[in-house]
C-alpha cells in the first residue's frame, strides 16, 4: 500500500491525490469516449452506427451484448451518439399510446439532460431540437420542444417496453420511428452524410493512457463554468481544459503519482459499485441513489462515476425507474452459481409500479449471462409466472434446471459470481421514498 512518507517526493503525492479526484470526476467522459469509439469508429461488437443515427436493436438484449452497463432486458434498445459540434440535431419520437417508452438524453459525463417522447408527453409523438451549449437560434416550425445540452457530445437511449413473443412486431414498429437528423438536413428534407470520426482513445500500452483519453474527452466536452475551480486544480496535473502543460511534459514525480492514481482509481470505483455508493441498504439490497441522473447537482462526482457510469453507463431519474441491487445473500455471502437460492416475496412485498417491475441477473462484468433457456430476467409480465395460493412469489436461482414445478419461476445462474437488479418502471410511492423493503436472497444449498 502506498503511504505518504519522507521518502516520497511531494509532487508525486500531490499528483496522486489530485489524480484520484480527477479520475472520479472525469471517468464518465473517458468511459463514454471509449464506448463511442467502440460503437462508431471501430465497432467491436454488435453495435455499429454513425454519429447522429439510432442503432436499433430489434431483439431483446442477451449475453452477446458485452458492453457491460447492466443492460435492460425489459424491452428493445435503440442507442445513439449525438454530436452537436457542428449544428443542432432533431430527435423525432413516435406516439406510443399506453406502452412504456422512454427516450433519455445524457450529457457526456453521464448525467441526464431529460426525456423526450410519449412517456413524458401523454403517449403522443414529439419532435425535439437538441442544441449545443450557448446556442441562441430560433425554434424552427415543426419543433415541439428544445433540449439544451451542456456538452457537445450526447448519449441517447430509447427503450420500447415489450415482454417479447407476439408483441415484438408492434414494439419494433414504434422503435423504427425513433429518428435523429441534423437540423440542416431535417429542414431541407435531405439525407445526412455519414460521419464516424470520433476521438480515438490512447492505446492502453501507452504511459498514463486513460488520463490521456480523459484529458482529450474533457477538452472536447468542457465541464460547466461553475466547475472552473476543480478544472484549474486538475490543470496542475495536465488534465482538462485548463491544463498547464501536456501530460507527457510533466516531471517524473508527477507522472509517478498519476500512475498510482490509475491503479487505485479503478479499484475505488469497483469498490463503490459493489457497495452501491452512499445509499440505504435494506436486507442486503442497496438502493439506487435518489440523485441518479443528476449527481453533479449535489456535487457527488464519485457517485456519478460509480455506480452510475461504471456499472450502469447511464441511469434513470427515479420518477421514471428505481433500482435496487444486491451482490450477497441473507448471510452477507457473495452470490455464486455454485449455490442454490430462493427469493420469496410475500404478497405485500411484490414491487409496486404503474408500468411493471423486473429482476435481472448479471455477471461480474455487469453483462447478461448465457443460459440454456434464454431467460435473463423475471418480470411482472413474464409469461407463465406462478404465484402461491396466498399471493406470494418464489423465484428459484440455480445453475441446474429444477426437476419439479419450479421451472416456471427459475432464473438460471452462471457457475461463477453474479448480482441482481430489481427495477420498477413508473414506481409506486414506497419506491420513490425508499421505504420499500425487499426480501433477502436465501441460500438453499
Amino acid at each position: 500500500m502506498n503511504t505518504l512518507d519522507s521518502a516520497t517526493d511531494w509532487r508525486e503525492d500531490h499528483a496522486y491525490i489530485l489524480g484520484m479526484q480527477a479520475y472520479a470526476y472525469g471517468f464518465p467522459a473517458m468511459h463514454y469516449a471509449k464506448l463511442r469509439f467502440g460503437m462508431v469508429m471501430r465497432p467491436q461488437g454488435s453495435v455499429d452506427m454513425p454519429l447522429n443515427t439510432f442503432f436499433h436493436i430489434p431483439v431483446l438484449a442477451d449475453h452477446t451484448l458485452q458492453y457491460g452497463g447492466s443492460p435492460y432486458r425489459d424491452g428493445l434498445y435503440s442507442i445513439a451518439w449525438v454530436d452537436l459540434s457542428r449544428e443542432p440535431v432533431v430527435l423525432e419520437a413516435p406516439a406510443c399510446g399506453d406502452r412504456y417508452v422512454t427516450i433519455q438524453l445524457a450529457e457526456f459525463y453521464s448525467d441526464l439532460l431529460g426525456y423526450v417522447g410519449g412517456n413524458v408527453n401523454d403517449g403522443k409523438a414529439q419532435t425535439c431540437l437538441i442544441v449545443p451549449p450557448g446556442w441562441q437560434g430560433e425554434k424552427p416550425a415543426g419543433i415541439d420542444t428544445i433540449m439544451r445540452s451542456t456538452t457537445p457530445g450526447v448519449f441517447t437511449v430509447a427503450r420500447v417496453s415489450t415482454p417479447g413473443g407476439d408483441d415484438l412486431a408492434a414494439a419494433r414498429e414504434i422503435q423504427a420511428k425513433c429518428k435523429l437528423t441534423p437540423l440542416s438536413n431535417w429542414l431541407a428534407g435531405t439525407k445526412a452524410e455519414e460521419r464516424r470520426e470520433v476521438l480515438v482513445p490512447t492505446a492502453p500500452q501507452q504511459p498514463l493512457a486513460d488520463f490521456h483519453t480523459m484529458h482529450a474527452a474533457m477538452c472536447e466536452n468542457p465541464p460547466p463554468a461553475s466547475h472552473e475551480v476543480l478544472m484549474r486544480l486538475f490543470g496542475r496535473i495536465g488534465l482538462g481544459p485548463f491544463a498547464r502543460m501536456p501530460l507527457n511534459d510533466l516531471d517524473d514525480a508527477t507522472k509517478r503519482g498519476l500512475a498510482r492514481a490509475l491503479v487505485d482509481g479503478p479499484a475505488l470505483l469497483a469498490k463503490v459499485a459493489k457497495a452501491g455508493g452512499d445509499t440505504p441498504v435494506v436486507n442486503t439490497w442497496f438502493w439506487g441513489d435518489k440523485n441518479w441522473g443528476r449527481m453533479a447537482n449535489v456535487g457527488d462526482y464519485v457517485g456519478r462515476a460509480s455506480p452510475q457510469a461504471f456499472s450502469g453507463i447511464v441511469e434513470h431519474w427515479i420518477e421514471q425507474s428505481t433500482k435496487l441491487r444486491t451482490f450477497t445473500d441473507a448471510s452477507g455471502q457473495e452470490l455464486n452459481g455454485e449455490n442454490r437460492y430462493m427469493l420469496r416475496f410475500e404478497r405485500d412485498q411484490i414491487p409496486k409500479a404503474k408500468a411493471f417491475w423486473s429482476i435481472t441477473l448479471y455477471d461480474d462484468r455487469f453483462c447478461l449471462v448465457d443460459n440454456p433457456i434464454g431467460r435473463y430476467s423475471i418480470a411482472s409480465n413474464t409469461e407463465g409466472l406462478k404465484y402461491g395460493p396466498d399471493g406470494s412469489l418464489e423465484i428459484l436461482m440455480q445453475n441446474e434446471a429444477p426437476t419439479d414445478e419450479g421451472h416456471a419461476n427459475w432464473l438460471p445462474t452462471p457457475r461463477t459470481g453474479f448480482n441482481l437488479f430489481l427495477r420498477t418502471y413508473l414506481p409506486g410511492p414506497d419506491m420513490l421514498d425508499q421505504s420499500y423493503a425487499p426480501p433477502a436472497l436465501q441460500r438453499l444449498t
